[in-house]
Formats: C-alpha cells, structure tokens, sequence
C-alpha cells in the first residue's frame, strides 16, 4: 500500500496573487511551477518553488477574512548565496525589513512583498546542528 501524500505546503493569500508571484520570482529568485487564471483572466492561484519547496499564493476570496500578515523563511545551503540574493533584493528594489545579519545561528535578512508579508531568507551557521545532534 502507499503511503499517502504528507507535506506542510506555505500559502499566501493576496487580492493580487500575480503581483506578488512576480515580485517573488524576480525579488528571490523562486520558480513558478503553474498559474491559474479565472475566466475573466485574473490570477487566482500561482504555485511557486524553491528547491523542494512550495509556496502557493492564491486570490483572497469575497467574504474570507485575513487576518494579519504571514512570514516565510527560505534556507540556502551557504552564505555566499544569502549575499548575493540579498545583492539581487537591492538591486530590485526590494522592501528591506532587516538588512543582512550575522548571528549565532545564520547570517540573515528580511524582505517585505507589496502585500507586507515578510520573506526571510537565511543560511544556518551549523550552531542549530550541533543542538540537533545533542537531543
């Protein structure tokens, strides 16, 4: 027997769910997997990737209340690319939240998309193994 699908998928929900799919492409560096449109042509619904990862962004619907904004974190295996997609986040413009970090932990920074949701995008220093392999 297979086993069933388990996987913990982020969403966002967006009254322009296309225009923060294409800040997120062209800010972060994501990959669309699909959009869907409705009939009159406005986006519902875009999945995007990163690495294994999906982010799914769709349309707020009428009578769905949000009720406050979200965060996702994106992890790179080095610090090396953390400073060149935080590069990349200047030279487009992007909302700086909080510039890049170095901490215990990883070395860091924030970004803000149109709708004020935060990205987080890090690379871990190898402290938060060393905790993982002393439990």
């Amino acid at each position: 027997m297979q086993k069933p699908v388990q996987e913990v998928i982020s969403l966002l929900f967006s009254d322009q769910p296309g225009i923060i799919a294409d800040w997120a492409i062209k800010q972060l560096g994501l990959e669309e997997s699909w959009r869907a449109s409705n009939d009159d042509g406005a986006v519902e619904h875009v999945e995007l990737r990163w690495a294994k990862s999906r982010i799914s962004i769709n349309a707020t619907r009428e009578g769905q209340e949000i009720t406050g904004k979200t965060s996702l974190g994106l992890r790179l295996d080095d610090a090396a690319s953390v400073k060149a997609l935080y590069q990349q986040a200047i030279e487009f413009g992007a909302e700086i939240r909080m510039a890049l970090t170095e901490s215990k932990v990883a070395l860091s920074f924030t970004v803000a998309d149109p709708d004020g949701n935060e990205w987080w995008v890090n690379a871990e220093t190898g402290f938060l193994d060393q905790l993982r392999e002393a439990r």
